[in-house]
């Protein structure tokens, strides 16, 4: 019985590694396609996402909203966050990118979302927001950019 035990949690962790894997791979590929080059400097207030972008060799951690070159949106009181800051700096920067239909509608600033539904992933982009920070997105993402909601 121990062995079974034993047995499962090597495969738990497994999985959740190849998740882990998956998501740096899926959000890579997204902040590669806003523009951004490594080493990127994400806020993210979510201790999972935290978690996972630990673990990345192109991916900073910052702690303070201003310093960062994205903002992931990933619960109300980042979307609060995202809100309440006035503008951007020079550069256009930080980027904000939601992680939720609902956060996408809500927040002005958000230029996209990568978000589950009904068991799908979609990708997001809005052409207006895109454009006021100056971010032109690869041809093969011009299926996920919409002009509104």
């Amino acid at each position: 019985m121990k062995r079974y035990f034993f047995v499962f949690l090597l495969l738990l962790g497994q999985l959740h590694a190849l998740e882990r894997e998956s998501t740096l791979k899926m959000y890579g590929v997204i902040f590669e396609a806003l523009g951004l080059k490594a080493p990127i400097h994400l806020y993210v207030n979510d201790k999972e996402y935290r978690s996972v972008f630990r673990h990345s060799p192109d991916i900073e951690l910052v702690d303070v909203f201003e310093k960062s070159d994205i903002v992931l949106v990933t619960t109300e009181e980042a979307l609060e966050l995202a809100r309440r800051k006035k503008g951007q700096n020079p550069e256009g920067k930080p980027i904000v990118f939601a992680t939720d239909y609902h956060f996408l509608k809500s927040c002005e600033k958000a230029v996209g979302a990568f978000y589950w539904r009904k068991g799908r992933s979609q990708l997001l982009f809005l052409k207006k927001r895109l454009e006021r920070h100056h971010i032109t997105v690869p041809e093969r993402y011009d299926q996920f950019v919409i002009d509104e909601l």
